[in-house]
């Protein structure tokens, strides 16, 4: 019988796996997960409640120690985790932006626009140049 619909697909999820000794609580990820609703963690095949772990960074820690057992311990990965990073103060310039009707090297301090026509749909038609000290300030 034919398939019906959009056809399946297959992905090939990040798996960690852990020898317990019913001591250690804490086990290091390959890689640190977005949050524990992005992955399934199994101890002995049994799928643990998300309550019973924690992660930080990309230690997983259980509450409890779990039991003794070779590769018993299952975590796997649906999603990656995100790192997110901030561009320092005055690190990017002028020719890493588009300069279209905003004259280069003026963007947050002193520009020349004072005078601004705009359209009723929010456009800008036209501008004036005169110097002004902080562009986003405008009031209309």
């Amino acid at each position: 019988m034919p398939y019906v619909g959009n056809p399946p697909r297959n992905a090939n999820f990040l798996i960690d796996q852990f020898n317990g000794n019913s001591v250690d609580t804490n086990f290091s990820l390959q890689l640190a997960p977005a949050s524990t609703a992005s992955m399934i963690v199994m101890v002995d095949g049994i799928r643990q409640s998300v309550d019973s772990y924690s992660l930080v960074g990309n230690t997983l820690v259980f509450s409890e120690a779990p039991p003794t057992g070779t590769n018993n311990i299952e975590v796997v990965h649906f999603t990656l985790g995100v790192t997110t990073s901030e561009v320092s103060d005055s690190t990017i310039s002028d020719n890493k932006l588009t300069v279209s009707g905003v004259t280069a090297g003026t963007y947050g301090n002193e520009s020349s626009v004072s005078q601004i026509t705009v359209s009723s749909k929010g456009r800008i038609t036209s501008a004036s140049n005169t110097s002004i000290l902080n562009p986003l300030l405008f009031t209309g």
